[in-house]
């Protein structure tokens, strides 16, 4: 796990939902210092203002809350187009079935100070359409201690292709970080900003290509959101969406997602048909 100091700048507080805490804060992308990755995945807007992103910090957590994203590989409206655009290595919906790590934002991890205190556990299942689990966690990374102020890359097992028996061909996987510290109101949790480079009359576009169209998921990019609370034992499902934090009901800039991304290998399933034993001797013939 690798991890990336960020100034912020803080500039206020909105309303609470959840008994959550939340500060409007503008940083950098990970530009430029990610590691190696065949194709990345993530439904957060990225709107530079002029720079730098707003993010909302979520905080007051408490043990047992569970949040997450879930994530459609190969969903065509992750695409970018236009001059100027970062590059973006879309992941294949047949073979990028492995996940190699993910990367979530933190502002305020104080695992490194405070192990134990502070501490999540990270799993991943199949997920349906709604973004609820299907079946048992297909891996957990154990009590992981997130590191100080932004960018935090947590490693896991391979994946495997489970997911494709339920999802026809599409593999959506959900991840789910669970605070199991003894003082679980931190992390505090990134998520995206729409209100503030709006308020401001910022250029609404995501990284300078695809539109940041708001409210979501009304008028988006994406069919539907993919970040929420999951309460504990995942009593919500599908998970309570994350709202703008200067909306208080979503009818003005609407939900917001994590700052989640996923990393993913392109290797393909081990085994997608049957063979008969004659079309294995038909080999050696």
């Amino acid at each position: 796990m690798r991890c990336l100091l960020v100034v912020l700048l803080v500039v206020g507080m909105a309303a609470s939902a959840f008994g959550l805490e939340k500060k409007a804060v503008q940083m950098r992308e990970d530009f430029s210092t990610e590691p190696l990755y065949n194709c990345y995945m993530n439904y957060y807007y990225f709107i530079p203002c002029p720079t730098n992103s707003w993010f909302w910090i979520f905080s007051g957590w408490s043990p047992g809350d569970k949040v997450g994203q879930w994530f459609r590989i190969g969903d065509a409206s992750m695409g970018r187009s236009g001059a100027g655009c970062p590059p973006y290595i879309g992941c294949d919906p047949y073979n990028a079935c492995y996940m190699e790590q993910i990367r979530v934002l933190d502002f305020a991890g104080y695992g490194t100070i405070y192990p134990g205190l502070f501490t999540v556990r990270f799993d991943a299942y199949c997920s349906d359409e709604r973004g609820c689990p299907i079946g048992p966690a297909l891996w957990t990374t154990g009590p992981v201690e997130l590191c100080t102020g932004g960018w935090n890359y947590v490693r896991f097992p391979s994946c495997y292709e489970a997911c494709d028996t339920y999802n026809h061909g599409w593999w959506k996987f959900l991840v789910v970080a669970t605070h199991v510290g003894t003082q679980a109101n931190y992390p505090a949790w990134g998520v995206d900003n729409v209100s503030k480079p709006a308020t401001l009359g910022c250029a609404m576009h995501d990284a300078g290509c695809c539109p940041a169209l708001y409210p979501r998921p009304a008028i988006s990019h994406y069919a539907t959101m993919h970040s929420g609370y999951y309460g504990e034992n995942f009593q919500y499902c599908p998970p309570q969406p994350f709202l703008d934090g200067a909306d208080s009901v979503g009818d003005v800039y609407g939900h917001a997602e994590l700052a989640w991304r996923i990393y993913m290998v392109n290797s393909g399933p081990t085994e997608v048909e049957p063979s008969t034993w004659g079309s294995i001797k038909s080999i050696y013939k």
